[in-house]
């Protein structure tokens, strides 16, 4: 029979991952289902080849039926951990570190290239498996292959659905401020994308491939509505509109489909004040419209993580959708709330890659984004930062601190005055991101270095620059007072001193020019812990001497010299 050729002739290999990068237990899972569906196969063979005694085929029907609730079995496990264990772990990681640089999110993006195998891998034995439910009704009708088939079937449409994923995430903030190309539009651009995992054994690469994708800027409303409803009607953002709105599916380097919304800006409809929409969240709606080659119907939306649109910066709402965006549970309950306590090694590893992609960003709407692997924390940096967070007892941070706590203060002229104010305190959140701003602005290069040692109390400094023979600095972020940096030193004598600069010093005369030309530096060999100052700065520069001049004189000139001298 032509129909059992076509069986003969599956890929058994397919089913068999041999890359390295696929993970042991999705390897122990797979194999179940496929040694399942090898005996579903074998017998279906025997039966489709005409071998089969007509008494004997009933009880051979049976047992391909129980054949076929055991591999609902294995392969609802196996789908399971596809969709739980694999997917799901990468989304929840993927909403942490959609708040730091580039170089870190792609980093995480790549492991989607394993996580499309593993989806293909099982994509085929189930194609397979319907496919071969299909040639047992077409031959052998009522018999319950029906019934198989339809949970086979149902299994799929999950499967498939659920595959297709919002693979690039807006960021947690998009800034509309004076300093965009257009007044109208937001500062910077973003990339998101839509990416099917596996799907190519039902058809999806080649029926998929040119479909256009929609996009929607959505409340967060809208959003609560999509899910309890998937069919809900979209409207869109009264205040913005999304720019591009649309995107086709493309098939690129045999890693799945990908819908690219590049370059996507948000625009404003009406003219807004910044009170009104700070305390919105917005999200994007993408609507999926996919067939595959066996007729399963792929309709529905996807939305992206929330965020929100500032017009001009707000850093205690930035500071709300960092929380957001590190510790809610977005991905398993969509708008859910940040809970009122974290762990504090968890706050430390978020707090760093905040401060990454804060120094990370680019001075101007004009400059592209960098991708480069940022400098991480010490692991004295990151107890340093949790101890100003006040943990427990049990290693845990209340939410409130990050937001409330006072940790510095800062002197805030009155208006009305050049020199008359009052000192204001200043929450962990503001001190925190102030830091990470000045490094941007004014330090990244030595930042970059290493040169700057950065979080670090006073007494900690003095004992640092104790345990070091000769003179040396060290460059620290002030703890009392914002937005300041502290340079500790020890001389050649080893007496101690703290100078300290305002960030507006910073930008008249860049501090690596200071330590090179302020006298009060001009003994210091090294920058903590053993980094050569000049080396690393580029040289001091040399005091200039008055040499005398090269003069080739004649007699006459002695002669005046010595009546010069003559005692009358």
């Amino acid at each position: 029979m032509n129909d059992m050729e076509s069986m003969d002739s599956e890929p058994t290999s397919a089913f068999s991952p041999a890359d390295p990068s696929i993970d042991s237990l999705f390897f122990s899972k797979h194999n179940l289902s496929v040694e399942t569906y090898q005996i579903f196969k074998n017998d279906v063979d025997v039966l489709l080849s005409g071998k089969t005694s007509i008494s004997d085929q009933p009880l051979l029907i049976q047992k391909i039926i129980r054949t076929c609730h055991e591999m609902l079995a294995t392969y609802e496990d196996e789908k399971a951990y596809l969709m739980g264990d694999v997917l799901c772990t990468w989304a929840i990681r993927q909403q942490k570190i959609s708040i730091g640089t580039l170089w870190t999110q792609q980093l995480h993006y790549n492991q989607l290239d394993t996580i499309h195998q593993e989806f293909e891998y099982f994509g085929e034995v189930l194609q397979h498996t319907i496919s071969g439910l299909e040639y047992l009704i077409q031959y052998f009708p009522s018999q319950g292959f029906e019934d198989m088939h339809s949970k086979f079937r149902q299994m799929a449409h999950y499967f498939l659905y659920y595959s297709i994923i919002v693979s690039r995430q807006p960021p947690s903030v998009i800034v509309k401020c004076g300093e965009a190309e257009n007044h109208r539009r937001s500062r910077f651009w973003f990339n998101t994308e839509i990416r099917i995992l596996g799907g190519r054994a039902f058809g999806l690469e080649t029926a998929g491939s040119g479909v256009e994708v929609q996009c929607y800027l959505i409340t967060d409303e809208t959003a609560r509505q999509l899910l309890s409803n998937a069919y809900f009607e979209i409207f869109e953002s009264e205040e913005f509109s999304i720019e591009p709105p649309n995107a086709t599916f493309h098939v690129k380097e045999h890693r799945g489909l990908k819908a690219k919304f590049d370059d996507m800006r948000i625009a404003k409809k009406v003219q807004l004040r910044r009170e009104s929409v700070a305390t919105k969240r917005y999200c994007l709606c993408y609507n999926i419209r996919l067939k595959t080659s066996c007729g399963i119907d792929l309709v529905g939306k996807k939305v992206s993580l929330p965020f929100a649109v500032l017009v001009g910066p707000k850093t205690d709402v930035e500071a709300k959708l960092f929380l957001e965006r590190s510790f809610a549970d977005l991905v398993r309950q969509p708008l859910s709330e940040v809970p009122p306590h974290v762990s504090a090694v968890e706050m430390a590893d978020q707090l760093e890659m905040k401060f990454q992609a804060i120094v990370e960003t680019p001075q101007k709407s004009t400059d592209g984004p960098a991708i480069i692997q940022p400098r991480s924390f010490t692991p004295q940096a990151k107890e340093h930062i949790i101890k100003r967070l006040k943990p427990t007892p049990h290693g845990y941070i209340v939410i409130d601190n990050f937001m409330k706590l006072p940790v510095a203060e800062e002197f805030q002229q009155k208006k009305t005055s050049g020199t008359e104010g009052d000192w204001k305190l200043v929450p962990f959140f503001d001190w925190f991101f102030k830091l990470a701003e000045i490094v941007n602005k004014y330090l990244y290069s030595m930042w970059f270095d290493g040169l700057i040692y950065g979080f670090c109390g006073k007494e900690e400094a003095e004992q640092l620059l104790r345990s070091v023979p000769r003179s040396v600095l060290l460059i620290r972020f002030s703890d009392i007072e914002q937005g300041k940096v502290k340079i500790s030193v020890k001389n050649s004598l080893g007496e101690m001193r703290h100078h300290w600069y305002e960030h507006s010093d910073l930008n008249a005369r860049p501090l690596a020019k200071e330590l090179l030309t302020n006298p009060k530096f001009s003994d210091i060999e090294l920058i903590f812990p053993d980094i050569d100052l000049e080396v690393a700065l580029g040289g001091r520069q040399k005091p200039r001497r008055n040499l005398p001049k090269h003069l080739q004189p004649n007699d006459i000139y002695f002669d005046n010299q010595g009546a010069a001298t003559s005692a009358f």
